[in-house]
Order: C-alpha cells, then sequence, then structure tokens
C-alpha cells in the first residue's frame, strides 16, 4: 500500500509591518549570497553552531532565502530569459510568474511546463487554473508523468542557470514561509537536470541524471541518512514533515554518540509520536505554532562539512515514491549563511517537551515469557481530508502484523517496517476522538486514544 502524502497547513500570513518589525523570519539575519563551490571545505564546530568557511574553489552557488527574497529572484531570471526556460512545479498559483512565462514565449523564448499532475496522475485541481492559462497563451504545458506518486520538485532552468527550490510558485505564502533556493551554475548539474527533464517530458521514465551534487527521488532515503550520519559534532535540520523512520532513527543515533542536534518545525500533532522519540534519545526539538508569522516549509540537513537543500520531506514517500530535487554542497558561504538563518529561527522557536511516560505495553512471548521484552507505542491524529485517523504505531516488532481495533469496533492493520514502525488507517469520524485504540504488533499490545 502507498501511504497518502499530507497535505499542507494552512497559515496565518505575515504582515509587510509584522515582517518589518520583529516576526521570526525578519529577525533572521539570513543573506542572498553568492560564492563558490568548494568539494573539500571543511569548517569547525563552536557552542553557536557557527561555521567557518573553508578553502575556495570553483562553480557558482547562490542562495535564496525566503521569505525576504521573496518571488524576486525567479521572476527576474523568467522576465530576463534570452533563449530557453524549462520548469517543473509541484503547486503553481502565481499569476505574475504564468504572465512572464507567455511573454517569454511570444518573443520568442523556447519555454516548457511540467506541472505536478496529482497522485499518480489522478489530476491536480490546484494546478488546473495555471494549466488552462499556460495553455491558453501558447505556453508549451504538460502534466508531469504519472510513475511517480507525485512530482514534488520545485525547479527551472533559464539560460544554463539551474534553480533548485524548496518553495512553490504560491503568493499566499511568500511572506510567512522559510524556504531556500539554489541557484546552480555548475554545467554537469544544469545538464543532468536538463536530461531527466527531457525525459520526463517525453513520459521516458529513466535513472535521474546524477550531476555533481545532485540528490534525486526516487531514490534519495540512502544520500540524506548518510549525511546525517556523517555529522561530526552538529547537526541542524529543518523540514515541513517528520514521518520517516529512517530519518528519525538517524537523528537518534546521531544524538546517542554524542552529536548536538537540532530540529526545528512547524508544530503538527501528526508528528508527536517521533518528535517524543527524537527528544528521549536527546534531539533538541524546537517548532513553531502552525499560526506562528513564520512557517517551516524548508527542506534542510545542515553539518560542519556539508548541508542538504532540497524539495524532499522527511517521508518514505517522499524519498522513494516522488520526483524530487535536491543538492548537497560543502559551500562554505552558503553554509555559513544557513546556520545564521537557522539558529535565530531556533532561539526563537518553542522546545518540544523532553518524552516522559510514553505509554508501552509488553506482551508475553510463546509460553508466557520471552527474553526480550516486546514493546509499542501508539498515537492518532485525524485527517479532515481523508475522513479517517493516521494511527502511528512504535515497536520493537520489524515485519509485524499490526493491527488496531477502536472501542466502536473499526479496525485496521498495515505491516511494520524494519524499525517497527506502522501507519495504519482506521476509518472513524471526527467525533470518534478521544475513543480508546488498541494494538497488538508481533507479541506487543498496546492502548491509546484517538
Amino acid at each position: 500500500m502507498v501511504r497518502r502524502i499530507r497535505p499542507r497547513l494552512p497559515l496565518a500570513l505575515c504582515c509587510t509591518a509584522a515582517l518589518a518589525t520583529g516576526c521570526a523570519a525578519a529577525s533572521s539575519p539570513a543573506v542572498t549570497t553568492q560564492s563558490t563551490r568548494t568539494g573539500s571545505a571543511t569548517v569547525t564546530h563552536t557552542s553557536a553552531h557557527e561555521v567557518t568557511p573553508g578553502a575556495a574553489a570553483s562553480g557558482r552557488l547562490t542562495l535564496i532565502t525566503e521569505p525576504r527574497d521573496g518571488i524576486a529572484p525567479v521572476l527576474s531570471a523568467i522576465e530576463d530569459a534570452r533563449r530557453k526556460v524549462d520548469m517543473v512545479m509541484y503547486e503553481d498559483d502565481d499569476g505574475q510568474v504564468n504572465a512572464a512565462l507567455a511573454a517569454d514565449v511570444h518573443r520568442g523564448v523556447s519555454v516548457r511546463v511540467l506541472l505536478n499532475g496529482g497522485y499518480y496522475g489522478q489530476g491536480s485541481p490546484e494546478n488546473q487554473p495555471a494549466y488552462n492559462y499556460l495553455k491558453r497563451h501558447g505556453v508549451p504545458v504538460r502534466w508531469t508523468p504519472s510513475y511517480f506518486a507525485l512530482t514534488h520538485q520545485k525547479t527551472l532552468i533559464v539560460d544554463g542557470r539551474a534553480y533548485i527550490l524548496t518553495f512553490n510558485l504560491t503568493p499566499q505564502y511568500y511572506a510567512s514561509s522559510r524556504d531556500f533556493g539554489v541557484i546552480d551554475t555548475i554545467p554537469t548539474d544544469v545538464a543532468a537536470i536538463e536530461r531527466t527533464f527531457n525525459a520526463d517530458w517525453n513520459g521516458r521514465r529513466i535513472p535521474a541524471q546524477p550531476g555533481d551534487d545532485l540528490v534525486w527521488s526516487p531514490g534519495s532515503q540512502g544520500a540524506l541518512v548518510a549525511l546525517i550520519g556523517s555529522a561530526s559534532g552538529w547537526v541542524d535540520v529543518y523540514n515541513e514533515e517528520m514521518d520517516s523512520p529512517a530519518i528519525e532513527t538517524a537523528l537518534a543515533r546521531d544524538a546517542r554518540r554524542g552529536v548536538d542536534v537540532r530540529v526545528t518545525m512547524t508544530a503538527d500533532s501528526s508528528w508527536d509520536s517521533a518528535f517524543t522519540l527524537l527528544a528521549s534519545a536527546g534531539v533538541h526539538v524546537r517548532t513553531y505554532a502552525a499560526d506562528a508569522p513564520l512557517y517551516i516549509h524548508a527542506k534542510m540537513i545542515l553539518t560542519p562539512a556539508e548541508a542538504f537543500i532540497g524539495s524532499q520531506n522527511f517521508s518514505a514517500e517522499s524519498m522513494n515514491d516522488n520526483r524530487e530535487l535536491g543538492i548537497i554542497t560543502s559551500d562554505p558561504i552558503i553554509r555559513v549563511s544557513l546556520a545564521r538563518t537557522f539558529g535565530a529561527d531556533y532561539a526563537q522557536a518553542t522546545p518540544y517537551p523532553s518524552a516522559e511516560g510514553v505509554g508501552t505495553g509488553a506482551g508475553s512471548g510463546a509460553g508466557g515469557g520471552s527474553s526480550m521484552s516486546a514493546e509499542c507505542s501508539v498515537t492518532a491524529s485525524y485527517s479532515s481530508r481523508y475522513d479517517d485517523w493516521d494511527v502511528y504505531v512504535h515497536s520493537n516488532q520489524p515485519d509485524a502484523t499490526a493491527t488496531v481495533t477502536g472501542s466502536a469496533g473499526a479496525t485496521g492493520s498495515y505491516h511494520t517496517d524494519a524499525a517497527g514502525y506502522a501507519d495504519i488507517y482506521l476509518k472513524a469520524p471526527a467525533s470518534a476522538a478521544g475513543q480508546s485504540i488498541s494494538v497488538h504488533v508481533g507479541e506487543a499490545t498496546c492502548i491509546g486514544t484517538l
């Protein structure tokens, strides 16, 4: 069973005046930087997670930091295009950008646009207006291939420059969303993105082209887990989702071996179980309220040696089933800027409480006893979009069938992964909140509530 991709939470927007006078986004010393890329730069760690630039090298990268920079870097690139624009976008609701694409076509620029076509090609009402507008104005536009769960990639190629973004073309979030982008002019990267675009444009599935330092999905989980595992001293993380046992295990393992791990996200009850486990392992988790002026949409992993920026959320679907694109760079100036932004956001976020009293239950083994206690814990959150409950099971029972039973008789089952984790869909209304649920997984039993 392929699990669903969670929709983005609605936000309260941060007005211009608030941004100018003290909201978290404005107070961050986040600057757009232009720098040279290095393949072997190192940084030194301090108690404040500062980084020290390493050696200079070849190739130019530029960091875009949102919300400060807004849509200007992307819009100006499209407006100034002379030869070619190829764009892949998960969500496109920006009339100004679409008008610029149409103007490019009318003055002879070659333009192609791939818009996410929904879950396995089932349709995208969100992108339909943009698709219709572009089609009506003569812009070559196609839906993304249906062989990916979603095309969550956000990329432009403009006259030999690649824009690798964490943000969508959704103006309602420009003023409130912490996001990043990298303008990449490394020829091998640009060529790889172009070759992959051409294949997706023609519906011809090929292995994504690696370039010099690109991270593609499907197949990005190993690279991101390895980056976390490579951290020496400290690692800082932004993400919109925390729904990957592999990522959670890597972060917890870092903390247990003495790495100073900091996570900054927007609070969502869907991630409470993961946050609790991370906090119990010594990870420093801090969150912003869902209605705070700043929303954490960025996807970033920062270590003393390297930084990842991309479209990948921390979920199995995003890393293994979607089309996504990110970059891992050792560029020292970009890492300095990311560290400053993260430090300011982390300082203003609310610490997540350490794990205490996590509900666990033990079951007996065959013959009434076992040398290893079988344990599990369970939490749940309601999905209004799908009118059911996600029941999150964490256990030490890998590759076992987990079955949840509600007090009203509803049941659901799913198989745990190698880490003993499962997300079970339980069909029950929102009014079932507070009802007790029991989970049997392998030899373990645990009790919780919806």
